[in-house]
């Protein structure tokens, strides 16, 4: 079975098109499927709505709870319910395409090894339409940022739109309730050695396509500055030692070459001690830091081990 997991907060504007309309594409599976909206402690009429909707149509299921906790806390709340062995997170509105959902339940047949599999706009093939280039941006340059903190070969690290195998994703130890998640998720499924695949897509905002009211447009729920400000810090976090590392490296090529210029002055007539000072700073702070970058990347191991600790106890307990 596939299970399709929808997050949604204050969407009555456009929630009854969204579900029918992801409905009717889901229809076009040939696996067994459910849909399941997670109400995340929505202030509007959205649960109401969403449960009138549920009695019209078996394949669906609505799980809500008060108050609002996150995009994160809202995954892992559907994904608790789901049944199939395969769960998409995907956006409530098909942003990613009628046909996502289809194309990554397809990706995860083509690569049975496959643990993970992300929507990404990096690839060829993916790209934005109709999306605010400030977003465009930021989502550009963060995530080349954030691959050189996690992993160079995902593109897409903070996009929600993903297949999971179901008892992978429950085996991981996640704490992050806002979208921070989609990184922790990223971080943790490459400590524990998953396998991850990515398929082209575009992503596409569609205003008012989906409301009632032509001509308004739905504001992202996401503040940008926000976003860039704690993905980045957790990509700092994750892996510090990657750019320690870089940085002793710099400072080692520096060092080469004050020596190498102070070598030269003993040929002129100009002083050389003051590349020599330098140079031996330099060296001092670069092993300094390469040390530090040791020390970091032996917490990072130890940390690995505890998350796959707390998964064991937690598997046990269960």
């Amino acid at each position: 079975m596939i299970s399709v997991v929808c997050p949604f907060y204050n969407e009555e504007a456009i929630l009854e098109a969204s579900v029918k309309l992801m409905l009717r594409n889901l229809a076009a599976l040939p696996d067994p499927w459910e849909l399941i909206i997670v109400n995340d402690g929505s202030r509007d009429g959205s649960l109401a709505l969403a449960q009138a909707l549920a009695k019209q149509h078996p394949h669906l299921k609505v799980v809500s709870y008060t108050p609002n906790h996150g995009r994160g806390y809202a995954i892992r709340a559907g994904i608790a319910q789901a049944r199939g062995e395969i769960v998409v997170a995907n956006e409530i509105d098909s942003s990613w395409g009628d046909d996502i959902v289809a194309r990554i339940v397809a990706a995860f047949r083509e690569h049975p090894d496959a643990d993970i599999i992300i929507a990404s706009p990096h690839l060829p093939g993916g790209g934005y339409k109709n999306v605010p280039a400030k977003r465009v941006f930021f989502s550009t340059v963060g995530n080349y940022v954030i691959r050189s903190g996690l992993n160079y070969h995902v593109t897409m690290n903070t996009g929600m739109t993903r297949g999971y195998r179901r008892e992978k994703f429950l085996a991981l130890p996640l704490y992050e309730d806002e979208k921070e998640q989609h990184l922790e998720i990223v971080s943790k499924a490459l400590a524990f050695g998953y396998r991850i695949y990515e398929v082209p897509a575009v992503l596409e905002w569609k205003d008012h396509k989906l409301t009632k009211q032509p001509g308004v447009k739905r504001q992202s729920s996401s503040r940008v500055n926000k976003l860039v400000r704690t993905h980045l810090l957790f990509s700092l976090l994750a892996a510090p030692f990657r750019y320690l590392y870089l940085i002793s490296g710099l400072m080692v090529v520096l060092a080469v070459v004050c020596f190498g210029m102070s070598v030269y002055r003993l040929f002129t007539p100009e002083p050389a001690r003051n590349f020599v000072f330098v140079g031996l700073l330099l060296a001092v702070f670069a092993f300094l830091i390469f040390g530090i970058g040791i020390l970091a990347q032996q917490g990072r191991a130890l940390q690995v081990e505890l998350w796959r600790l707390h998964s064991e106890l937690r598997g046990k307990k269960d």
